[in-house]
């Protein structure tokens, strides 16, 4: 069985994932640690801490990666500088923080924070430094993604549901994209600013969708009886990956051609989730 389960694995990741490799997390005995399933199917243990890491973004030089993790304390901002082996923490507030994702120009990084009290958007320096909120309201905000039109997008939780916000990278200038029923989180613009990738719960299961922008019109991805949450456009924008389960014994990461609308599973044991396509142009990880 589990030769059989490992030749699904390679079959797989060379059908829908063999320009890229595939960064995730895998917890095992309720411990969290980054793994990356690269080009050709194998699986490589990237972290391997005794505290939960998690959430990793390769940054766009492929030199750095920054994740989530409970290393000290409650989650913070961490950074891996991959040429030198070392990592950094970069926030330190009382609060959680997480959702790190890089600026297009890899200078800067959005994440999440409670340090004012609320769930608000924050951009800071690569190096942990000039911090700076900048969503500002009394709304839950959450999973910014910072798009190649120089925009910040994510989550705000409105009149009791998540609608589509984005904002210059200083806050300003903040526009509300989508309203109605049903909450949409994680939006990701595509590279071309004409369509926005997302998962929401229209019919109370989370599905992934997305949306045109100049029509709003929306096109269904997944109709699964598990959640479909967090998906992730390749750098082709030809496929996304995404996190498929229930959150338990039977959660795991899968890849969607989006020509074909055609699902494989990648992962097949433990918990799996948060996963992100990498390029390797610099093959760091192998070193």
């Amino acid at each position: 069985m589990y030769k059989f389960l490992v030749l699904l694995l390679l079959v797989s990741s060379q059908l829908y994932s063999q320009e890229y490799g595939i960064l995730f997390t895998k917890q095992k005995k309720n411990n969290d640690n980054i793994f990356l399933l690269e080009k050709d199917g194998k699986i490589k243990q990237i972290t391997n801490h005794n505290r939960k890491d998690s959430s990793p973004m390769l940054s766009p030089d492929g030199k750095f990666m920054v994740f989530t993790s409970e290393r000290i304390g409650w989650w913070k901002i961490w950074l891996l500088d991959l040429e030198k082996n070392s990592f950094k923490q970069l926030t330190n507030s009382s609060s959680a923080e997480y959702g790190p994702y890089w600026s297009p120009d890899g200078n800067k990084i959005v994440f999440v924070s409670g340090r004012d009290g609320n769930d608000d958007i924050y951009v800071m320096d690569k190096d942990g430094s000039n911090i700076k909120n900048i969503s500002k309201n009394d709304h839950s905000n959450t999973q910014p993604f910072w798009a190649k039109d120089n925009r910040i997008y994510y989550s705000s939780k409105i009149n009791g549901i998540y609608q589509i916000v984005s904002c210059k990278p200083d806050g300003s200038n903040q526009e509300i994209i989508t309203k109605g029923e049903g909450n949409k989180l994680m939006p990701q613009l595509s590279k071309d600013s004409k369509r926005i990738l997302y998962y929401g719960d229209i019919d109370g299961n989370m599905d992934i969708f997305i949306m045109n922008v100049k029509t709003k019109s929306i096109s269904r991805l997944t109709e699964h009886p598990l959640m479909d949450i967090r998906p992730r456009w390749s750098p082709s924008e030809k496929s996304i990956v995404f996190e498929r389960g229930n959150k338990g014994d039977n959660h795991h990461i899968y890849v969607m051609d989006l020509k074909s609308r055609k699902v494989k599973q990648l992962t097949f044991k433990n918990y799996n989730y948060a996963p992100s396509f990498i390029t390797n142009k610099l093959n760091l990880f192998n070193h």
